[in-house]
């Protein structure tokens, strides 16, 4: 499978859109409409939101661990890349497109026993992002390209950054449809619009 390759730029707006998309939702709906659920173990929209944040912090933790242990090294300003075959059949799985539906990690897993803060969650979501827009802009980083960090999901794997925060964009852009997918279907409860959140 060929590589996969996004400029920086491309990147940070990327994550820009999703936090915008993000955002509608939280601006747009009730608290209840974003808690509702479209069937018995299915996830709300406010769930997506969660899970994608708890994702994101658990990739950055481990990221920064690396970031730190790299002392420094003076990084280029390339295009991301993914490293190899493995990373980019990684990424093409996690994506929109990616098929069939993987099981999301026990780890990264939305709550499920009571409704979810989509305030808050939206909040953790777009602060890290913030982190990520951050690692691209930064004149002292490391060669992402280069550098690896240890998958806190699968520890036999070791993925590039670059490969890390390309698997988090799209990873985002996946649940941001499986959000618009519960807010289209027919029973969503439209009728609590009058009680939106903000």
């Amino acid at each position: 499978m060929a590589r996969v390759a996004r400029t920086r730029e491309e990147v940070i707006e990327d994550l820009l859109d999703l936090d915008r998309h993000y955002a509608a939702f939280v601006q747009n709906y009730s608290r209840e409409q974003l808690n509702w659920r479209p069937a018995n173990g299915a996830w709300s929209v406010a769930q997506c939101i969660q899970h994608v944040a708890r994702v994101n912090e658990i990739y950055l933790s481990t990221i920064k661990a690396a970031t730190a242990r790299d002392h420094g090294r003076s990084g280029s300003k390339e295009p991301l890349q993914t490293a190899g075959w493995f990373s980019a059949r990684f990424l093409k799985s996690v994506s929109p497109e990616g098929k069939p539906k993987l099981p999301a990690p026990r780890m990264a897993r939305p709550s499920l026993e009571s409704p979810t803060d989509p305030v808050r969650e939206l909040q953790k979501l777009q602060g890290t992002h913030a982190e990520i827009r951050e690692m691209l802009t930064s004149s002292q980083q490391p060669d992402l390209n280069r550098l690896r960090f240890r998958s806190p999901f699968i520890p036999l794997i070791h993925f590039t950054v670059a490969s890390g925060i390309l698997i988090m964009a799209a990873h985002g852009r996946r649940h941001l449809l499986q959000a618009e997918r519960v807010c289209n279907v027919s029973d969503f409860p439209r009728a609590e619009a009058a009680g939106r959140i903000a």
